[in-house]
């Protein structure tokens, strides 16, 4: 997210332009599903928690959450229009082995190990929910067999 501030038009091409490339490709070839990754940023200035699905996201905070947010309505817009089932997944903050360093999780570890102090975000209040790697693919995969509109098998 903090590249996206920096840079704002690499993020709408890649996010925006990119996925409406991704969206064409899916109606002319027919695919059965498309599952594409949202993010709970979208939840933006809510404050309800726990956040769900059925909570409006028309104020997002960053730039970031606004491409996400746009994807969300372009899916839903080929959705109505060429009949592409889509299902956007929101993650909440995946970790793994090969998660980005800037990472709270990661700058705690490294400050522990190193003996240094660790640096507290929003005076001690912050709070936020880690999904493992493992969990998002396999999670991924079970939403791929269950496309919008078609009945389980």
């Amino acid at each position: 997210m903090r590249y996206a501030t920096q840079n704002p038009h690499a993020y709408v091409g890649s996010n925006v332009n990119g996925f409406l490339h991704i969206l064409e490709g899916c109606r002319h070839h027919g695919v059965e599903h498309l599952v594409f990754a949202s993010t709970s940023s979208v939840y933006g200035a809510n404050t309800k928690m726990p956040f769900s699905e059925h909570q409006p996201t028309e104020h997002p905070l960053t730039l970031y959450a606004a491409t996400k947010k746009a994807n969300e309505l372009m899916a839903h817009s080929y959705a109505h229009l060429y009949g592409t089932p889509c299902t956007g997944l929101r993650f909440f903050t995946v970790y793994g082995p090969w998660g980005r360093p800037d990472m709270a999780l990661f700058l705690f570890t490294r400050a522990i190990l190193a003996g240094d102090p660790i640096k507290v975000f929003n005076h001690g209040r912050h709070k936020r929910s880690f999904t493992y790697i493992d969990d998002i693919v396999e999670g991924v995969i079970r939403t791929l067999e269950k496309a919008p509109g078609k009945d389980p098998a």
